[in-house]
């Protein structure tokens, strides 16, 4: 070891840092690594022979590319390991936590020699006590960026080692095909899967070590990437994401009762201040974009659509995941877990995370073929989508706004920031304080504007995010505005062109939409514009402006039922935005 830790001593990539974690004499195996992480590389050098980087070709891509075929392939050759106790095995080369780490990073290493060569591989190697064991690996692929202009580097984590009823099991069976198997070999698909196409910023996909004795792997990670003044974007940690069953110690809040299936639901955890529904949270608000991208951008593409239930806590009562130390060095961080959970990590029979019964399935019949699959493939695949079209459309959106949000009238008042162009859209997500909501109650697009005008329910707190749209690529939404609207609107504008509310509000047969103009406006071209809510233009009719005042009508042939905006378009440029339902 020496020579190799004086190599990166004088590349500067040794740090010996004794933290309050354990954690020691981190450093990267690989010198190029550093360079990737920190931004201070040639984007050319890792320039693929076809570049793909139009955010819905990627994420067309990724739905497609998944294979779940390919996914079982690699849980069954994950179980062979036998035992990936922090503390096992590192000499053999078929057994043990070493020859497991070895395999996965020849994964990275084979993935990159398939796509040019494009992804940077290798440890992440720290000291810690565990299990007897004092020096520890992180394996970790690196894609590069094609900007490094505002570096950010996203990351994708799922832990690879595995516990018995015992801490430091170093010896027994210790398959952990559910946890957390399913999480190493989503982390493991996706860079392949993603190692074809082209991103603005870099993509970190690793499976850390001593998560199951305490977090040391992620910790080594959170530690050494704060040091290094490393941005992060986004942290999705993957931690038994592919079970269906529910065990009979299942950690709550979790699932109904004993042997439930379910494979159509993901649950989201995240930190928020005071543990509160209404608190103002990047990682709520990362778990709120989750499920906007999952219902608008993924599941009409399904054959079996996800739904992502975001839960209040940071994790399951008493427990604890590799997200957490991200956050606590300010990262955003969510964890993704399975609706149901087989056990509460004690090894409690019958339940099986834990134990020696944590395995793929089981052969009924004794033909050799597995007849009952504990981890649903399918559903494994469908966690892996979520986790590749999030990190990917993130991987090249606009940074996050930060507006002037102002209650105003019956509604508010969104001014963007002077100058700002890096949109085409914005997308408006709305929370209601009576809903009791950890989710949006509405969200919708509208045109880009340097002013947005948007109607809402007067007498009414709510809780307004706005996020950028460019090319196809949402960004991550901004923090909450609290918006508190007095039960008596104010008089209204005499100056300025408005939309107000149509009456009726719902409406079935026909509606109309009462405008108001100053002398400028009279008699110039404009158009009523309906958008539905992924933001497609679905009825428009030109306007005429020949009074101050004028009402538009809008008929049941115009419309089919649902939830839209309308804006009015004037010279080019959208007037306000206005929520509008039809039955």
């Amino acid at each position: 070891m020496k020579p190799k830790i004086l190599v990166c001593v004088a590349l500067s990539v040794l740090f010996a840092i004794a933290d309050t974690l354990g954690q020691t004499n981190m450093f990267l195996s690989n010198p190029d690594a550093i360079k990737i992480l920190k931004g201070d590389y040639n984007p050319l050098h890792y320039r693929p022979s076809i570049i793909i980087d139009q955010p819905d070709s990627v994420r067309m891509g990724i739905i497609r590319e998944v294979d779940q075929k390919e996914q079982t392939r690699l849980l069954n050759k994950l179980e062979t390991f036998h035992n990936r106790n922090s503390g096992s095995d590192t000499l053999s080369q078929t057994t043990g936590i070493g020859a497991c780490r070895t395999w996965i990073l020849s994964h990275f290493d084979q993935v990159s020699k398939n796509n040019n060569n494009r992804l940077v591989t290798g440890y992440l190697e720290f000291d810690a006590d565990i299990c007897t064991k004092g020096h520890h690996k992180n394996p970790f692929a690196l894609l590069p960026g094609m900007d490094t202009a505002s570096h950010e580097i996203l990351v994708i984590e799922g832990h690879f080692d595995t516990r018995n009823e015992g801490r430091c099991d170093t010896e027994g069976y210790t398959p952990g095909i559910d946890d957390n198997g399913s999480g190493t070999i989503l982390v493991m698909e996706l860079a392949r899967v993603m190692s074809k196409y082209s991103f603005r910023h870099t993509i970190l996909f690793t499976t850390p070590t001593g998560e199951d004795e305490g977090l040391f792997g992620a910790k080594a990670w959170a530690e050494f990437l704060s040091l290094q003044g490393v941005k992060i974007r986004t942290v999705l940690n993957n931690d038994i994401v592919g079970g269906i069953y529910c065990g009979k110690t299942s950690s709550p809040p979790s699932c109904p009762y004993f042997g439930h299936a379910d494979s159509t639901h993901v649950r989201i955890f995240s930190y928020s201040s005071g543990n509160s529904s209404y608190a103002n949270s990047a990682h709520k608000q990362l778990a709120r974009y989750m499920k906007y991208i999952q219902d608008e951008l993924i599941n009409p593409y399904l054959s079996t659509p996800l739904t992502i239930n975001i839960m209040l806590g940071e994790d399951r009562t008493g427990r604890g995941g590799d997200h957490t130390p991200f956050r606590q060095k300010g990262y955003t961080a969510v964890r993704i877990i399975s609706a149901n959970e087989h056990g509460n990590g004690t090894g409690t029979s019958p339940d099986r995370n834990h134990t020696t019964r944590d395995v793929l399935g089981k052969d009924l019949n004794g033909d050799g073929i597995l007849d009952s699959l504990f981890v649903n493939p399918g559903y494994l695949a469908r966690n892996t989508i979520l986790n590749g079209v999030v990190t990917g459309l993130l991987a090249s959106a606009p940074d996050k706004i930060s507006a002037t949000v102002e209650a105003k009238n019956a509604g508010v008042v969104i001014k963007l920031p002077d100058g700002y162009k890096n949109a085409n859209e914005i997308i408006i997500g709305i929370r209601k304080y009576q809903s009791k909501s950890l989710e949006f109650d509405t969200i919708f697009k509208v045109d880009f504007a340097d002013k947005i005008e948007v109607e809402l329910s007067s007498g009414q707190k709510n809780y307004l995010s706005i996020a950028p749209l460019k090319n196809g690529a949402p960004g991550l939404f901004s923090d909450e505005y609290e918006i508190n609207l007095t039960a008596v609107e104010s008089q209204e504008q005499k100056t300025g062109l408005r939309l107000f509310q149509n009456y009726p509000n719902p409406w079935s047969e026909s509606t109309i939409i009462r405008l108001t103009a100053p002398q400028e406006y009279i008699d110039k071209p404009a158009v009523l514009q309906v958008r539905d809510l992924i933001g497609r233009v679905v009825h428009q009719q030109n306007v005429v402006i020949d009074a101050e005042e004028i009402q538009i009508a809008l008929r049941s042939t115009d419309l089919h039922p649902g939830l839209f905006t309308y804006s009015l378009i004037s010279a080019g440029k959208p007037i306000q935005s206005v929520l509008m339902y039809k039955n």
